[in-house]
């Protein structure tokens, strides 16, 4: 296969559709949903690597999760490698997503102490990358060896677009958008598509803003009653924060909380960033806005993780981080949807990497 798209590259031959489904690790407590057309069924709770709390993990298996995110370079590597200790006598209860196209996926196998991943989750940001047919050059092969077995896209930059596109390819399995509160509003179009098309959806990053457990379960709640989400990844940090988010899953989403989720969504929105990249697109200098906001909002200030908001940061061109300048320009503010004081906060990203040098 030479350069090209991904285009017309469906795979209907991973197209199963059970007349009595065999949840892998079922337990009546968790709900479970089909990931599009893989004939797999997955727990509408699914677990990230950013939070690796073992013993909350094991906890949350125990009681019906059988899916895990993981990348090879979370919490510093530490997460794949906590991950893999746990495999060692979980495996046959969890799918594994795996993000990225790893040349050394071989390591991340043995770390993981299996033989192969569920889900390869190819992590792309532009519309044209995610529809790089290199991808099924990479995945068939993969594939073919037995050591993935469905395709994914994920992505946090230009998310509206390359979403969109990754879907019209009908090659990926599964998209893993941003689906913060902006965002699942902006994405709607593109998940019904996904629906439509029979691709599942895993939700990341979706309480970014959230303040208290309380508007994290209601908007838990909010994003599965949309019948295109498959799963919403999230670290889980603690017992009560799973069993909250177990309890939330045999409740509807009332209008009370409906309403004051909108409210506050509205009152917040100069503050959630919806990684659309709008601004970068704007910029004279190609500033990577939502990677550096990315470092400091998401990494470092919610996650806690510092060795992979430090490493993301410094892997930007310097010149690519802003600058004093950019408050003389603005372009990126004129067309942020969301109103965000963007210099400012690129500005204080500086400053707090800075210290970190």
């Amino acid at each position: 296969m030479g350069a090209g798209t991904l285009e017309g590259k469906a795979r209907t031959e991973d197209i199963v559709s059970p007349a009595q489904p065999k949840i892998l690790n079922f337990h009546p407590a968790m709900k479970y949903r089909p990931m599009g057309n893989t004939g797999l069924f997955v727990s509408e709770i699914s677990l990230g690597g950013l939070v690796m709390a073992e013993s909350v993990h094991r906890y949350a298996i125990e009681h019906g999760v059988n899916l895990v995110h993981v990348a090879w370079d979370y919490l510093g590597g530490q997460a794949i490698k906590t991950l893999g200790a746990g495999l060692k006598t979980l495996r046959d209860r969890i799918y594994i997503a795996l993000k990225d196209d790893y040349p050394s996926i071989d390591e991340a196998l043995k770390v993981l102490n299996t033989d192969h991943v569920d889900f390869l989750m190819f992590n792309r940001h532009f519309a044209f990358s995610a529809t790089d047919a290199r991808i099924a050059e990479t995945f068939e092969k993969l594939k073919n060896q037995g050591k993935v077995r469905f395709a994914g896209l994920t992505t946090h930059g230009m998310v509206k677009g390359t979403t969109a596109a990754g879907i019209r390819t009908g090659f990926y399995n599964v998209v893993m958008p941003v689906l913060n509160q902006p965002n699942l509003e902006a994405l709607d179009e593109e998940l019904r598509l996904a629906r439509q098309r029979g691709i599942g959806v895993m939700a990341m990053k979706t309480m970014k803003g959230l303040k208290g457990l309380d508007s994290e379960v209601a908007y838990l709640k909010k994003m599965l009653s949309n019948p295109a989400v498959t799963t919403v990844t999230k670290g889980i940090g603690s017992f009560d924060m799973f069993d909250a988010y177990l309890e939330a899953l045999k409740e509807p989403l009332t209008s009370a909380e409906d309403r004051d989720l909108y409210r506050y969504a509205q009152m917040n929105r100069s503050s959630n960033c919806m990684l659309c990249d709008d601004c970068k697109q704007a910029c004279p200098l190609g500033v990577e806005v939502s990677t550096v906001l990315r470092c400091k909002d998401y990494y470092y200030e919610q996650m806690r993780d510092v060795q992979t908001a430090l490493r993301t940061y410094r892997d930007i061109p310097p010149e690519k981080v802003g600058s004093e300048a950019c408050r003389l320009c603005k372009k990126c503010e004129s067309v942020c949807p969301n109103g965000i004081a963007i210099v400012d906060r690129l500005l204080a990203a500086r400053e707090v990497f800075a210290r970190m040098a």
